[in-house]
C-alpha cells in the first residue's frame, strides 16, 4: 500500500516551496500598496479581489474543483483529453456571455469604461489561472503548479512597482499589474504543462462536461455563502463607514492571512492525498490522527505568528493604518475556523459528498451578515472581526458533527481545550500591546511548539527524507 503520509509530506514540501516564496513576496508587495494607494483606493482595491472570489466561482461554476479530481482518477489520455478538453471549452463560453455583463453593471455603477474593461480582464485572466492551475495538478505536475504561483507573485510584484514608482498610476496599475501577472503564469502552465496535447476540440463531450458540473455546481452554494462571509463585512463598513475604513479592515486582514499560508500550503497537498486515502478504502482512522496532528501544528503556528505580530506589524504597514492593529487578534480566530473549514472541505470532496458543502456555509453566511448589521453601529470595525469568527465557528462545528454521520473521526478534547486554551490567552495578552505581554506570548508560543509540535516535524521529516 502507497505511504499517504509519506505522500503527504513530500507534496507539502513541493507545494509549500511555491506557496512560500510568493507570500514573502507578497510582505514586500504590502508597503508598497500602503505608501502609493489612500486608504480610500486600498478599500476599493480589496473590494475588487472580494467581488473576484464570488464572481469568479460562479462564472467556472468551480469546474476546476471537478477537474482536479476526476484528472486524478483518470488511468487514460483519452479521459484526460476528454476532461481538459469540456473544462476549457465551457469555460471560453460562460465568459463570452458573462463579462459583457459585468462590463454593463459595472458602467451602471458609474465606474469608467477603461477601468470597467480592465477589471473584466483581469477577472477573466484570474479565472483562467484558477483552472489551468487544477488541471497542472491533476495532471500530476505538483512542482510546475508551484513555479506558476512563483511566476505570477514575481511579475506582479516587478509589475506594480512599475505601475506606481514609475508611471504613479494608482488603483488602476494595481489592477494592470494583477492581470500582468495572472497573464504570465498561464502562459507558463500551458508551456510546462503540455496540457495543449489533451486539448482537442473534436474529444469535445457533452457527457463529461456535465460529468464535471454535477460534482461541482453543488459547491456554488458553499462559494457564494463563504463569500458572504468574507464580502459582506466590506460591503456594510463600506456602507456605514466608508471606504477609508474597509482600507484599514482589509490591512489588519493581511497579517492574519500570513497564518492562512500555513494551512494553504497543506491544503493543496490534503485534498489530493484525501481523495487518493477515500479510494483507498476506509479512511476514517487516518482522517482521525491527521486531524489531531494538523490542530496541534495550525495551533502552534498561530501561537507562534501572534508574538511576531508586533514586529511585523511596525514592519510592514506604513502610513494611515495604526488603528487596524487592534483587529488582528479577532481575527486570528476567523483565520483559525477557517482552515479547520478547509480541512473538513476536503473530506467532503474526497467522498463526493459536494452537495452537503453549502448547507453550513449558508449558515454561516446569515450569522455573519446579521451580527454585522446588528452591532457594526455599536462597535464599529470589531463587529466585522467577530462575525467573521463566530461565522467560520459555526461552520466548522456544524461540519464535524455532520461528517460524522458518515465517517467516525475521533477527537481528543483535552488536546483541543489546552490548544484553545493557550490560543485565547495569547490574542488576550496580543490585544494589550504590552512588552511583558508580548514576551508572555512567545513563552506561550515555546512551549506549546516543544511539548505539542516537536515529535510531528520529527516524524514528517523523517517520512519525507525516508529513501
Amino acid at each position: 500500500m502507497v505511504d499517504r503520509n509519506k505522500e503527504l509530506a513530500v507534496n507539502t514540501v513541493i507545494l509549500g516551496i511555491g506557496q512560500l516564496i510568493p507570500k514573502f513576496l507578497a510582505i514586500l508587495l504590502l508597503p508598497l500598496l500602503t505608501s502609493y494607494l489612500t486608504t480610500d483606493e486600498y478599500g476599493n482595491y480589496d473590494l475588487i479581489l472580494s467581488i473576484a472570489s464570488l464572481l469568479i466561482p460562479i462564472v467556472t461554476m468551480q469546474i476546476q474543483q471537478a477537474v482536479f479530481r476526476y484528472l486524478l482518477a483518470s488511468k487514460s489520455v483519452e479521459d484526460k483529453t476528454f476532461y481538459v478538453t469540456s473544462s476549457l471549452v465551457y469555460i471560453g463560453a460562460s465568459s463570452i456571455v458573462c463579462y459583457p455583463v459585468v462590463y454593463l453593471i459595472l458602467r451602471l455603477l458609474k465606474i469608467d469604461s477603461f477601468s470597467a474593461l480592465l477589471i473584466c480582464i483581469l477577472f477573466l485572466s484570474e479565472a483562467l489561472y484558477s483552472l489551468l492551475g487544477q488541471i497542472v495538478r491533476g495532471l500530476g505536475y505538483n512542482a510546475r503548479y508551484s513555479v506558476s504561483v512563483v511566476v505570477y507573485s514575481a511579475v506582479n510584484l516587478v509589475a506594480t512597482a512599475v505601475m506606481l514608482m514609475g508611471f504613479h498610476l494608482g488603483l488602476q496599475g494595481v489592477i494592470i499589474s494583477l492581470t500582468i501577472g495572472y497573464l504570465g503564469a498561464d502562459t507558463y502552465m500551458v508551456i510546462a504543462s503540455g496540457m495543449i496535447s489533451y486539448f482537442e476540440l473534436d474529444k469535445f463531450s457533452s457527457v463529461s462536461l456535465k460529468e464535471l458540473l454535477n460534482f461541482s455546481m453543488p459547491i456554488i452554494p458553499s462559494s457564494i455563502a463563504l463569500w458572504v462571509v468574507n464580502l459582506s463585512d466590506r460591503l456594510i463598513i463600506i456602507h456605514f463607514m466608508g471606504a477609508a475604513a474597509n482600507g484599514i479592515y482589509a490591512v489588519a486582514n493581511k497579517i492574519p492571512s500570513l497564518y492562512s499560508t500555513a494551512y494553504g500550503i497543506f491544503n493543496l497537498a490534503w485534498t489530493e492525498t484525501a481523495a487518493k486515502v477515500s479510494d483507498d478504502g476506509d479512511p476514517a482512522e487516518y482522517y482521525t490522527k491527521l486531524f489531531s496532528g494538523l490542530f496541534k501544528f495550525l495551533i502552534g503556528v498561530m501561537l507562534a505568528l501572534i508574538a511576531v505580530t508586533p514586529i511585523i506589524f511596525r514592519v510592514l504597514v506604513k502610513g494611515d493604518y495604526g488603528t487596524a492593529f487592534f483587529q488582528v487578534p479577532i481575527l486570528y480566530f476567523g483565520i483559525f475556523f477557517n482552515s479547520i473549514v478547509n480541512f473538513y472541505s476536503g473530506i467532503y470532496i474526497a467522498l463526493k459528498r459536494t452537495k452537503q458543502v453549502g448547507y453550513s456555509s449558508v449558515a454561516g453566511a446569515i450569522i455573519n451578515a446579521a451580527i454585522n448589521v446588528l452591532l457594526i453601529g455599536e462597535i464599529g470595525l470589531y463587529a466585522a472581526s467577530i462575525s467573521t469568527a463566530v461565522s467560520f465557528l459555526v461552520i466548522a462545528i456544524y461540519r464535524a458533527v455532520d461528517l460524522n454521520k458518515v465517517i467516525e473521526i475521533k477527537y481528543n478534547m483535552k488536546e483541543i481545550a489546552i490548544g484553545m486554551g493557550m490560543f485565547l490567552v495569547s490574542t488576550i495578552c496580543l490585544n494589550s500591546n504590552q512588552m511583558w505581554m508580548i514576551i508572555l506570548c512567545w513563552c506561550f508560543a515555546g512551549i506549546y511548539n516543544i511539548t505539542q509540535n516537536m515529535q510531528i516535524a520529527k516524524r514528517i521529516m523523517g517520512k519525507f527524507l525516508k529513501k
